[in-house]
């Protein structure tokens, strides 16, 4: 009952958005910045996608091995994938990461291990996201209003300092509970395994502009590339919030107004935002053909 109400707000929220931007939409706006889509741009930007999610698995795979679980990359490769495909084709039915916590489960992996390895892959995902932030709200934060650039800085600083007085005090935390669930909570705040791990997390989260920039590119958006490094962290924290279908309506409506406020028309956010599901469309057909041969079972020994 609680999932389908669930299923049944976040549905309401996109359809709610959407509503609201295309009683906004010129729609044949809209249709000509699909019509002049810029094929070699936009192709680029598919292989800089894999090339991100690639590099996502990666960082999956050294959390859970933090975690103590080890798997080859193919195997992590493979329930990455599949998860895009639940993400993609069944928004809000069944999320891709609880199905990435039960397929380690399957594989061998105790139930906090699964958990927190797909917790951590995210957060340091977050984390990524607000370095960046933190990092060009100074430097390109100009064109937004004063109080949401100081409240966006207040929750990048905020966020990250309590992220490192608690791997500084992890230690301590670890010595006075000594619990075997805090063990596996603080597995990646060793500082050194942190740093490594969040420059992961950074990595992946250039690697995610890039491809956006690229997309934005093929629709002949030209603005300076420092803009959409702090456009696209903010686009991909509202996004990620568990109150949408796929982060539809969200995506499309920030993209819509941040690049209104640089002076383009909305209906380029909106394509922009469509043009991005699109593509990761692509990464779920892959994760729709391995659910399909039967890797519902994961068996590989890594």
């Amino acid at each position: 009952m609680k999932k389908t109400a669930s299923f049944l707000l976040k549905l309401a929220v996109s359809a709610g958005l959407l509503y609201y931007l295309f009683r906004r939409t010129d729609f044949s706006l809209l249709w000509q910045s699909f019509k002049g889509l810029s094929w070699p741009w936009f192709w680029a930007s598919v292989i800089s996608f894999f090339v991100f999610q690639l590099v996502s698995t990666l960082r999956w795979q050294r959390i859970a091995k933090y975690l103590g679980f080890r798997k080859n990359f193919l195997f992590f490769g493979r329930l990455y994938f599949i998860g895009v495909y639940f993400n993609t084709f069944l928004p809000g039915l069944l999320g891709g990461d609880i199905v990435r916590v039960l397929y380690l489960v399957k594989a061998g992996a105790s139930k906090s291990v699964a958990s927190f390895s797909v917790f951590y892959d995210r957060a340091f995902g977050l984390l990524g996201a607000m370095l960046l932030l933190l990092v060009f709200l100074p430097l390109e934060g100009g064109f937004l209003p004063p109080l949401a650039r100081q409240s966006l800085l207040l929750f990048s600083a905020g966020g990250l300092l309590g992220i490192l007085i608690l791997v500084l005090t992890s230690r301590l935390w670890r010595e006075k509970i000594g619990h075997e669930l805090f063990y596996t909570l603080t597995a990646v705040t060793p500082p050194l395994r942190f740093g490594e791990l969040l420059a992961w997390g950074l990595a992946v989260q250039i690697l995610y502009n890039i491809h956006l920039i690229l997309l934005a590119r093929s629709l002949g958006i030209e603005a300076e590339w420092s803009k959409f490094f702090l456009i696209i962290p903010l686009m991909g924290i509202l996004a990620s919030l568990p109150v949408s279908l796929g982060g539809f309506g969200i995506r499309e409506g920030t993209l819509s107004y941040f690049l209104s406020l640089l002076g383009y028309r909305p209906e380029l956010g909106i394509a922009l935002g469509f043009l991005t599901y699109g593509v990761m469309f692509l990464g779920g057909v892959i994760g729709w053909f391995l659910y399909l041969r039967g890797e519902r079972r994961p068996q590989e020994n890594g």
